[in-house]
């Protein structure tokens, strides 16, 4: 059925499907252990199986599609940035489907706060399955981007606004830091000119802590821009659904960056970084097959 389905698709490819389907129906058993992430948050979500593999309705949709869940109980979330870096290095898998070693389970558990023990999942890639090609190229950048997720948590407040302001350099403007003293809110101001005058010119606040930032500051924010400026506002703990609206229907043109995007953007923007931008956070290009 996978060939029939997937015919397009390499014999590698297909192998890799088969293995991930057979794992999720019928080797993962009810009251397993399951952990998934969610690269926004920077969270680790731990929860347990409930029940059997359901086949969902696809009534509409393309008639080779099929879509499999199983029932979970999410009991707990655990923040990445306590992990152990063997941790962070384990959590990082090439399969979409596979077992989580017992010492990791068991750091995830302590950072949630809870005393679970060991996973019982079995649903364990065999060593010798091979591995789609263009699956482990998503995989491995999606694991770069968390890398540099974790670098970029560990600096200090200063370096992260250096590396905020170097990021718009890179990207064609010229910055200026504000004092450290009553900024207003306006931790980077960028413009083509580096002086304010000719348009567009950004302004730019930063938090880097680990709690979303709310409504009420991204307002304040807001309120402090004048007509004809553009907002930047970089949180690396992120925003409430509440700040994202609040960013949604300002007067004047406000961009929310959140950890998970500012890393992206920065590397897209590496190669034009200038020294001491790329000093605060060296990155190194990974070559693929085409």
């Amino acid at each position: 059925m996978v060939d029939a389905i997937y015919a397009d698709s390499s014999q590698q490819a297909r192998a890799m499907i088969t293995g991930q389907v057979h794992r999720f129906g019928s080797v993962m058993q009810t009251g397993d252990d399951v952990v998934t992430y969610s690269p926004e948050e920077r969270l680790y979500h731990i929860g347990s199986v409930t029940g059997g593999c359901i086949i969902e309705d696809t009534t509409g949709d393309d008639e080779h599609d099929s879509r499999y869940s199983r029932p979970v109980i999410w009991r707990t979330v655990a923040s990445r940035d306590k992990l152990a870096d063997t941790s962070k290095n384990s959590l990082g898998t090439i399969a979409t489907l596979s077992q989580i070693g017992d010492d990791v389970f068991a750091d995830l558990t302590a950072a949630a706060g809870t005393s679970d023990d060991s996973p019982s999942a079995p649903a364990q890639a065999a060593d010798n399955e091979t591995t789609d090609d263009d699956e482990t190229r998503r995989i491995t950048a999606n694991e770069g981007i968390e890398k540099i997720k974790d670098r970029i948590v560990a600096l200090s407040w200063e370096d992260m606004e250096s590396l905020v302001a170097g990021l718009l350099r890179a990207m064609g403007y010229r910055t200026t830091l504000t004092s450290k003293g009553g900024d207003q809110g306006r931790d980077v101001i960028a413009s083509p000119d580096g002086l304010g005058l000719t348009s567009p010119r950004i302004i730019v606040e930063v938090k880097h802590r680990g709690n979303p930032m709310g409504a009420p500051a991204v307002h304040s924010f807001i309120g402090g821009l004048h007509d004809s400026d553009k907002g930047l506002y970089v949180s690396t703990g992120g925003f409430t659904k509440e700040a994202l609206y609040e960013a949604e229907r300002a007067r004047v043109p406000v961009t929310l960056l959140n950890l998970d995007q500012f890393a992206r953007v920065f590397v897209d923007n590496y190669e034009t970084t200038d020294l001491e931008t790329s000093a605060l956070l060296p990155l190194t290009r990974i070559y693929w097959p085409a």
